[in-house]
C-alpha cells in the first residue's frame, strides 16, 4: 500500500455553509452511522442535508462568500435520509433511506454566481415519492440501495434494491408501478415473504449493493454470454443516436453479503426481454478458501474496458477484480439465449472475476485495534476514472488504480498491440482518521463528495466539514518527439543515466504509509500516555515516510543538478568553439565568394577572346561556310530582281510626272473658269486608275528602299 498525495493540507475553507452546517447539524450518538452520504455536488454547488431541519443547504463553491440557500421540501420525509443521489443532467436529487426514496426537483439556476431561483434564501422544492404505497404496505421491507439508471434518456428512471432481493426500476412518470422487476433470489416475482427475507439474511444471501457496468449494443442470434467490455458510439443523426442509446444494454453487477457477485442486463428500450436472466455467481480466480471474505459490504464498478469491480469488506480489504470472459473470441458483445417462461435463479456463465490485487486499509491508528471492523462505502471520483473514494466510521481513504489508466490507453491502441505483464499497484492515501487514541473518540464520516475543482469535502457527524485539495491522479508523462536523424547519435546523459529520472524520483517518494488528518469526538478519558504515543507515531510516520524520502530525493536531485551543470558548462564550451569555427568558416566563405567572382570575370574575358579568334580564323578559310553560301544565294536572287524593280521605278516616275501635269492642267482650267469636258464616269474611272497606280507606286517604293538597305546603297 502506497500513497501519492504530497503537500496535502486539511483546512476549513471560509464557506458560510460550513458554519451553518456546524450550527444546525446534530446527529446523536445513537444515530451515528457510517452508511450515510449527506453531501452532494451539483455542478459547482455543494448541497448538504440537514436532519434537524429536514431541508437542503446549498452554496456555490466558486464564490466562498456567496449566499447560503435553503431548499425546503414541500413534503419532507418522516424517515431518516441516508443518501443523496443526483441524476445525470443534475435536474433532480434523490433522497434515499431505509424506508423510502423521495425525488427533489431542483429549481433552475441563474445570475452571477448562478444561484437557485434567482438567489432566494429560502426555496420550496417540489418532491415526488417513489414506491411510497408499496413500502407503506410492507413495513418489514427496506430499501437497501438506490441509484439513477444511466440508460435513461430523460434521466427519470431510478433503480431501487430492496431487502426482498429484488431490483425495481421506476420511472418518475409512474412512481408506484415499476417498469421492470428483477429477482435476485429464488421465489416468485412480486411476492413478499418475510420468512425468506430472514433466511437469506441469516445465510448471507441477501443483496447489499449493486452498480452499473459499461453499456454495449445488443447483437442478436449469437450464442454465448455477455461481458460488458465494449464501448459504444453515437450516430451523426440526433434522433437515430437517441434511439440507439435507449436500446443499449446496461449490465448490473449485484453483490451479496457472502461475497458472491451476480450480474444481469437491463435496457429501457422497447425491445427489453420480458424476463431478466441472472448470471452467477461469478467465479473469482485465483480461488480462495473463504471466497475473499464473507463480510462484503460495498461494490463499485470502475468504467473501463474491461470493467474493474471493487469489492469492499468490513475488515478493511479492497479486492480489485477484472471482469473477463474465458470464451470471448470475437469483437462483439453477445446476448445470452432467449429466456424461457420459468425464471431460473442463476445461469452458468463463462464470465469470471480475476482478482488482480487486494488492498488492506489502515482503518484505525490505535496500536491494539487489529480486530476493528466497519462497513466501507465506495464513491466514484468525478474528476478521474482511475480513482475512487472510501469512507467509513474511522475516516476517509482515496485509492488510485493505475491499471485503469493502462486499460484506457490500451483500448486506443491497434488490435494487435501487446500488453505488458508488469504489475500496476494501486496508490492508497489515508486522508482522514477519526479513531485516534481510544474507541470513544470515534467520529463517523456521514458525508463525502469530490467536486470538479479537485476538492474533497468531508462531513463528520459533529457537523464539522473538511475541505481537502485533491491532486491529479497521475502526472502527465513527458512525450519525447523522436527524430531518426538526431536519435542516431545518443545524448551523453542517456549513456550515463539509462533510467528515467522522473520515474526514479517517483519511486523514491513513494510511501508505504501516509499521515491522515486527525479528527475525534470526546477526549475526556484520554490519558497523557496515549496522546504521547499518538504523537510519537505521527512523528515517526512523518520522519520515515515523508521527510526521509524527500531528503533522499533532494540528494538525488542535487546530484542530478550537479551533473547537468557540468554538462551544461561543457556544452557551453563546445558551443563557443562551434561559434568560433562558424565565424572562421563564414570568413572563408566570403573569401571563396570573392575569388569565384574574379574567376568568373576572367572566364568571361577568355570566352570573348576565344570567340574573336575563332571568328577571324573562320574568315581566313578558303572555303565558304554554309551561312556564307546561303547569304551568297540570297544576294544573287536579289541581283536578278533589281532590273525589274528599276523598270517599275521608272514607270512610277513617269506616272508621277503625268499626274503632276494633269494636276497643273486642272489648275489652269479652274483659273480660267473653264468647264471640264470630261464626264463624271471618266473622272471616276481615272481616279480609280490613279488609286491603283498610287498603291503600286507605294509598294515599289518600299521594295526599292528595302533593296537599298540590303545593298547598302
Amino acid at each position: 500500500m502506497s500513497t501519492n498525495m504530497a503537500g496535502r493540507t486539511g483546512r476549513d475553507a471560509a464557506y458560510p455553509l460550513f458554519e451553518k452546517i456546524s450550527n444546525k447539524f446534530n446527529i446523536s450518538s445513537s444515530k451515528k452511522s457510517s452508511n450515510r452520504q449527506l453531501l452532494s455536488v451539483v455542478d459547482d454547488a455543494l448541497l448538504c442535508w440537514s436532519p434537524e431541519d429536514c431541508c437542503l443547504f446549498s452554496q456555490v463553491l466558486d464564490v466562498p462568500t456567496s449566499t447560503v440557500q435553503t431548499l425546503a421540501l414541500s413534503r419532507p420525509p418522516v424517515w431518516e435520509v441516508e443518501q443523496l443521489l443526483r441524476n445525470r443532467n443534475r435536474s433532480c436529487l434523490a433522497l434515499a433511506g431505509s424506508r423510502g426514496v423521495v425525488v427533489v426537483y431542483l429549481p433552475l439556476r441563474s445570475g452571477t454566481p448562478p444561484l437557485f431561483d434567482h438567489g432566494k434564501e429560502a426555496i420550496t422544492c417540489k418532491v415526488e415519492y417513489v414506491a411510497e404505497h408499496f413500502l407503506t404496505c410492507h413495513p418489514k421491507l427496506e430499501v437497501v440501495s438506490a441509484a439513477w439508471h444511466p440508460g435513461s434518456l430523460e434521466n427519470i428512471h431510478i433503480v431501487i434494491l430492496s431487502s426482498d432481493n429484488c431490483l425495481r426500476i421506476y420511472s418518475l412518470s409512474s412512481t408506484e408501478i415499476p417498469e421492470q422487476t428483477i429477482a435476485i433470489g429464488p421465489g416468485e416475482v412480486g411476492v413478499i415473504n418475510s420468512s425468506s427475507i430472514t433466511c437469506n439474511s441469516a445465510l448471507g444471501e441477501d443483496a447489499i449493493a449493486f452498480d452499473f457496468g459499461v453499456p454495449f449494443e445488443p447483437v442478436k442470434c449469437v450464442s454465448g454470454n455477455p461481458v460488458s467490455n465494449h464501448s459504444f458510439s453515437y450516430m451523426n443523426d440526433e434522433e437515430e443516436g437517441q434511439i440507439r442509446y435507449v436500446q443499449l444494454q446496461w449490465p448490473i453487477f449485484i453483490l451479496l453479503s457472502n461475497g458472491e457477485v451476480y450480474y444481469t442486463n437491463t435496457s429501457l428500450g422497447c425491445n427489453r426481454p420480458p424476463v431478466h436472466q441472472l448470471y452467477g455467481p461469478l467465479s473469482m480466480i485465483p480461488a480462495c478458501e473463504d471466497n475473499y471474505g464473507l463480510d462484503s459490504c460495498s461494490l463499485l464498478v470502475l468504467q473501463c474496458s474491461p470493467p474493474i469491480l471493487v469489492i469492499a469488506t468490513a475488515g478493511g480489504q479492497l479486492h480489485h477484480c477484472v471482469v473477463i470472459d474465458t470464451k470471448y473470441k470475437d469483437n462483439s458483445t453477445v446476448f445470452p439465449p432467449s429466456a424461457s417462461s420459468d425464471l431460473q435463479f442463476s445461469l452458468q456463465t463463462s464470465v469470471k472475476l480475476h482478482v488482480y490485487e487486494t488492498v488492506e486499509l489502515e482503518l484505525s491508528l490505535l496500536p491494539d485495534d487489529q480486530g476493528f471492523t466497519t462497513p466501507l462505502l465506495l464513491h466514484p471520483d468525478p474528476t478521474t476514472p482511475t480513482r475512487y473514494l472510501v469512507s467509513h466510521e474511522a475516516g476517509v481513504h482515496t485509492v488510485t488504480v493505475s491499471l485503469v489508466e493502462k486499460l484506457l490507453n490500451y483500448s486506443e491502441l491497434p488490435d494487435d498491440a501487446g500488453f505488458t505483464e508488469s504489475e500496476f499497484p494501486c496508490v492508497v492515501d489515508h486522508v482522514l482518521c477519526t479513531r485516534l487514541v481510544t474507541p470513544a473518540t470515534l467520529l463517523p464520516v456521514v458525508g463525502l463528495v469530490a467536486s470538479a475543482c479537485h476538492s474533497l469535502f468531508i462531513l463528520l457527524a459533529s457537523g464539522k466539514v473538511f475541505a481537502v485539495p485533491l491532486p491529479s491522479a497521475f502526472l502527465p508523462e513527458l512525450i519525447e518527439h523522436t527524430n531518426p536523424e538526431i536519435d542516431l547519435v545518443p545524448s551523453p546523459l542517456r549513456k550515463v543515466h539509462t533510467e528515467n529520472f522522473e520515474n526514479h524520483i517517483r519511486s523514491t517518494l513513494q510511501r508505504t504509509t501516509s499521515q491522515p488528518l486527525l479528527a475525534s469526538g470526546s477526549t475526556g478519558n484520554v490519558t497523557h500516555s496515549k496522546c504521547i504515543s499518538l504523537l510519537n507515531r505521527v512523528l515517526m510516520t512523518l520522519r520515515t515516510n515523508y521527510m526521509q524520502p524527500q531528503k533522499v530525493a533532494k540528494m538525488d536531485m542535487d546530484k542530478r543538478s550537479d551533473i547537468l551543470v557540468q554538462q551544461k558548462q561543457r556544452l557551453k564550451d563546445d558551443l563557443e568553439a562551434l561559434q568560433a569555427r562558424k565565424k572562421a568558416l563564414t570568413e572563408k566563405a566570403h573569401e571563396l565568394a570573392e575569388k569565384y567572382e574574379n574567376a568568373n570575370e576572367k572566364k568571361c574575358l577568355l570566352i570573348g577572346r576565344l570567340e574573336c579568334v575563332i571568328s577571324r580564323m573562320m574568315r581566313t578559310l578558303p572555303v565558304l561556310s554554309n551561312s556564307e553560301k546561303k547569304m551568297m544565294q540570297e544576294l544573287e536572287t536579289m541581283q536578278t530582281h533589281i532590273p525589274g524593280l528599276l523598270n517599275q521605278l521608272k514607270q512610277i516616275k513617269e506616272k508621277e510626272k503625268l499626274t503632276s501635269q494633269m494636276e497643273a492642267h486642272h489648275t489652269s482650267e479652274a483659273a480660267g473658269h473653264q468647264v471640264s469636258s470630261i464626264s463624271e464616269n471618266q473622272l471616276k474611272t481615272l481616279s480609280e486608275a490613279l488609286s491603283k497606280e498610287g498603291e503600286k507606286l507605294v509598294s515599289l517604293t518600299q521594295k526599292v528602299n528595302q533593296a537599298k538597305q540590303e545593298f547598302h546603297l
